[in-house]
């Protein structure tokens, strides 16, 4: 039980980030922060997260890169059916977009995570503690990229209790139904979850990037993303 407690440490600082976008008052200036802060923590967990561990747990690199594909493509597809996707339509339509594409990444990554978290606690209740911290310290500015790119209550709401809740569904799988997931087969997932990261910062929140390349707001996001990024290998 403490071990699962543990593991839920993690899905719950999504809720932190959706706290602190409720002291901001001005809409338009968080979403254009959290776009920029959402970009460098992304890139950030890209190259200094899952691809060291993909290398670790992947004996070819070949099938890291053909899996990572394979993770684009499903967002890809994903991405077909979620309203208005098209970068040409109304512009809050496209952030609202990629708010919930990058829910349903994130959703994968953390149940991914969270049977990390899960086996190291289970071991070492120490150690699992301070794992679950770790990943909190990016789950809560993802969590804030959510929040303020959502703006439909319901579909908010919903989004961020899967998030929550996606921490233990690793779990609860392997409680459940006695499954052992090998190096093997976790690197393929952690690979697939590469992919559909790369597939948000490049191919969604570039392009937001760029809209808004002159405004304040997105470079102090942007940097306020490395500082923490830094801090993250620091820890």
């Amino acid at each position: 039980m403490k071990a699962i407690i543990i593991t839920l440490l993690s899905g719950l600082s999504f809720l932190v980030g959706y706290l602190i976008t409720k002291f901001v008052k001005n809409d338009k200036k968080l979403v254009i922060f959290s776009v920029g802060f959402s970009f460098s923590i992304i890139l950030g967990l890209v190259f200094f997260d899952l691809l060291p561990e993909c290398l670790e747990l992947m004996n070819s690199k070949f099938a890291l890169v053909g899996f990572a594909i394979s993770g684009i493509l499903i967002l890809k597809v994903l991405d077909m059916f979620v309203p208005d996707h098209s970068h040409n339509s109304e512009h809050n339509h496209h952030i609202e977009h990629i708010g919930l594409i990058s829910a349903l990444a994130l959703i994968l990554h953390n149940i991914i995570e969270g049977t990390a978290i899960y086996s190291t606690a289970l071991n070492d209740t120490k150690m699992g503690l301070m794992m679950a911290l770790a990943v909190s310290f990016h789950n809560i500015p993802l969590g804030i990229q959510v929040s303020s790119l959502v703006k439909n209550k319901k579909e908010k709401f919903i989004l961020l209790f899967c998030l929550v809740l996606s921490s233990i569904v690793g779990v609860l799988l392997i409680e459940i139904l006695h499954i052992a997931i090998s190096e093997n087969v976790l690197g393929i997932l952690i690979s697939i979850t590469l992919g559909m990261l790369i597939y948000i910062s490049m191919f969604e929140l570039l392009c937001e990037v760029k809209e808004h390349i002159k405004e304040k707001n997105l470079w102090i996001g942007i940097i306020l993303g490395i500082v923490i990024v830094l801090i993250g290998l620091v820890l």
